[in-house]
């Protein structure tokens, strides 16, 4: 009942009794009746308005002595003062009822408020977590848990372990101690579901309490840290890689030191010592004997020019000084003849729309890659012919060589860990410049390297501006 119409009514009842109590004098009877107004008051919320009618009531009775017709006496005092009193304690327990009934209406709204807020922290929490009763039943789930646990949408007043029967034994108990206050937490905890899948978790489980202080239920808290996990292992076994191709290269270096002196102790000293012994014996010859002593001077020059040449082509080998000078394209096609010469392979080299700007990083790192696996095919591909391709486009540069030579299980070499220290360096090599290193090969079918090497914003709007 509204405020408003309430009070008309309780007011129509006021007015009805003061009617009866001028015109029908009946004694105690009448002035009992100023009571039903203020009991109506219940009807209407708030205590104001039965602590006015009250006071009305009081009023209309101490007016009914006035207007009401006969003579006044002490019966009637008494009747006045019984129903007057009556008529007070009942007001008085409405206005304390209604009191009470607000403060609990108060505290109910709180709690609701509280409940709603708490039931809407749970539900967009971006963890994962998880409100349940002693009997751990579901009282409220966040969207994460039911995504990353794939919970059923009607949980709510289920037991959790009937929604997850291989609940390991020791998140049981840990469910146990926190039921019985305790607070549990795990950085790192191994988990494996039935269908044999790992993963890895973090979690906490912490009590909730009631008014009186005891534990209502438990609140679980979990983060899943699988792809943390991987990522740390993969930080793992890559730092173990560098660390082995450090120690690789370092062994490279020495081996290579190692070659270079032997080579230039046994072959080019010695024949450096050889012009010398020529050149010194010249002195020796003895006067008639111009045409001998020319035919000595010939050799001599002819064994230093060999010593030179041989020289550059041991510092090409350690630094192709072409790239600088003239670009991929020509030490590609100078290193393919040179190979070609040097081992009898037949070596073709062809080239399409190569990018006329290439940064020298980039240049050396696809000649490396092509001394690299041309030395791969002489030592161990048994091949008779190469094909070196080197091709371009708008977004980089990419070379591929392929022999057709015996090929090998590139599969099973790599997964016995017996990849050699020239595919890992080319393979890093690539890598360090955001590119990508592939080999296509199986036995009896050859091999194909292959290689691109992305250019970056610089060099890609440098060749815009060259093929305007």
């Amino acid at each position: 009942m509204s405020t408003s119409s309430g009070g008309w009514i309780i007011a129509a009842a006021a007015a009805a009794v003061f009617a009866l109590d001028v015109v029908l004098p009946l004694g105690v009877a009448v002035p009992m009746l100023y009571v039903i107004p203020v009991l109506l008051t219940w009807l209407v919320p708030g205590s104001r308005i039965t602590t006015v009618m009250a006071g009305c009531s009081v009023a209309l009775t101490c007016l009914g002595i006035i207007f009401s017709p006969g003579e006044f006496t002490m019966a009637d005092a008494a009747d006045r003062a019984f129903a007057t009193i009556l008529l007070l304690v009942v007001a008085g327990l409405l206005v304390s009822q209604k009191q009470s009934a607000r403060q609990i209406a108060v505290i109910q709204q709180a709690r609701d408020e509280s409940e709603e807020r708490l039931r809407l922290f749970i539900t967009y929490a971006p963890a994962a977590l998880a409100m349940f009763d002693r009997d751990m039943r579901y009282l409220a789930l966040s969207r994460r848990w039911m995504t990353d646990y794939r919970t059923p949408i009607d949980v709510i007043g289920r037991s959790h372990y009937d929604v997850f029967p291989d609940v390991p034994e020791r998140w049981k108990a840990a469910h146990r101690r926190g039921l019985a206050g305790d607070i549990v937490r795990v950085e790192e905890d191994r988990f494996v579901r039935a269908t044999g899948a790992e993963q890895w978790l973090h979690w906490e489980v912490r009590p909730w309490r009631v008014n009186d202080d005891q534990v209502g239920g438990i609140v679980i808290f979990t983060e899943d840290i699988t792809q943390r996990k991987r990522d740390e292992e993969e930080l793992r076994r890559q730092r173990a890689r560098q660390e082995d191709l450090a120690a690789k290269l370092l062994m490279a270096q020495e081996t290579e030191r190692r070659r270079l002196a032997q080579d230039l102790h046994d072959d080019i000293t010695q024949r450096v010592a050889a012009v010398a012994i020529d050149l010194q014996s010249i002195r020796a010859v003895s006067p008639g004997s111009e045409a001998s002593l020319i035919a000595q001077v010939h050799r001599s020059g002819k064994m230093a020019e060999q010593i030179a040449t041989d020289l550059q082509h041991l510092s090409h080998r350690l630094h192709p000084s072409l790239l600088e000078h003239v670009g991929l394209e020509a030490a590609v096609q100078e290193h393919a003849e040179e190979f070609e010469g040097r081992t009898g392979l037949k070596t073709q080299v062809v080239v399409r729309n190569l990018p006329a700007v290439l940064s020298l990083a980039r240049a050396t790192c696809l000649y490396r890659v092509l001394q690299e696996s041309l030395q791969n095919v002489r030592k161990h591909a048994n091949a008779t012919h190469v094909l070196v391709r080197l091709l371009g486009t708008k977004g980089g540069a990419g070379l591929c060589i392929h022999d057709d030579g015996r090929g090998f299980d590139y599969v099973q070499q790599t997964s016995n860990g017996r990849k050699g220290l020239g595919l890992i360096s080319m393979e890093e090599r690539v890598e360090a410049l955001q590119g990508t290193f592939r080999i296509k090969t199986r036995p009896g079918d050859g091999t194909e390297v292959h290689v691109w090497m992305p250019m970056d914003r610089h060099e890609v709007t440098t060749m815009g501006s060259v093929g305007a």
